[in-house]
């Protein structure tokens, strides 16, 4: 457990401002739904942690069961049955450290308001492309700017002019009987949830496209929606693109509403107990 740090609530921890971890905000992290007791698509989470870390160069100290050990111990101390559950790698100086620690639950407050960000494009060709890393300034601005406009979140382009996603999740949208969502190779981070609502769009016989699609999809989209480990399915109702907006269907189309449905079974039966019932 010496390489895992499990912080309170109140408690502080000392970062060297020499080391890259605080320097560089060279690190990952992994943000895990907590509902009921219950941690929600561990292994996902544990499996893009350990991905990352490899492709990174960072090192995990620690077994899988330590990690979760960690984490039951912080929710015994904290007696939390509800909330995000934080699990941070960073880089210190030859090694790295793990902190574990808790933020309340985020609620999705209703549908989705999205402000097309055309001026902040990803790299898609970036090393850090599709890995969850502290270089997470440029999306706190954006949604920062999102927010001071009357919108909940961003919309993304990359280099090339392609969509992407928004600031903190996936973006999903229906057009016909098809579901679509941009892929792998547009720089997306490929989130857990958006991973777990292909898989279900399979089952339920949807058909689905990963693919590259460019801005004028946002006109044409029939119903659309984000991802993210928090909310899960967070239907969009709004937009906004310039001085204009675009009203999408806020009423859940009825793939989606199955896929609402599909996630929360999925959610329930891969959850993992935490706590004493």
């Amino acid at each position: 457990m010496s390489d895992i740090i499990i912080l309170n609530s109140g408690d502080h921890v000392a970062l060297d401002p020499t080391q890259s971890g605080f320097a560089h905000g060279f690190g990952i992290f992994e943000t895990l739904k907590l509902a009921s007791g219950r941690l929600c698509f561990w292994e996902e989470h544990w499996q893009r942690f350990v991905r990352s870390a490899k492709e990174l160069s960072l090192h995990v100290e620690f077994a899988e069961e330590q990690a979760l050990e960690a984490i039951r111990e912080l929710l015994r101390a904290e007696g939390l049955r509800d909330g995000a559950i934080k699990v941070s790698l960073m880089q210190t100086g030859a090694g790295s450290q793990c902190y574990v620690y808790s933020r309340p639950a985020m609620t999705s407050g209703g549908a989705a308001r999205l402000l097309f960000a055309s001026d902040s494009k990803q790299n898609e060709h970036s090393l850090l492309a599709g890995h969850k890393t502290h270089n997470y300034m440029e999306n706190m601005l954006l949604l920062a700017s999102a927010r001071s406009a009357g919108c909940t979140d961003v919309v993304r382009v990359n280099a090339a002019g392609q969509l992407t996603e928004t600031a903190v999740g996936n973006l999903f949208f229906v057009q016909g009987d098809t579901l679509y969502t941009p892929g792998v190779a547009t720089g997306i981070l490929p989130g857990v949830v958006r991973a777990v609502v292909l898989e279900a769009a399979g089952i339920l016989g949807v058909s689905v496209v990963e693919g590259a699609y460019f801005p004028d999809a946002l006109n044409l989209m029939e119903s659309a929606f984000v991802t993210n480990s928090s909310v899960g399915i967070q239907i969009v109702d709004t937009i906004k693109i310039g001085e204009s907006q675009r009203e999408v269907e806020c009423a859940a189309h009825p793939m989606v509403q199955d896929l609402i449905e599909a996630l929360a079974t999925v959610e329930d039966g891969s959850s993992m107990l935490m706590t004493d019932d």
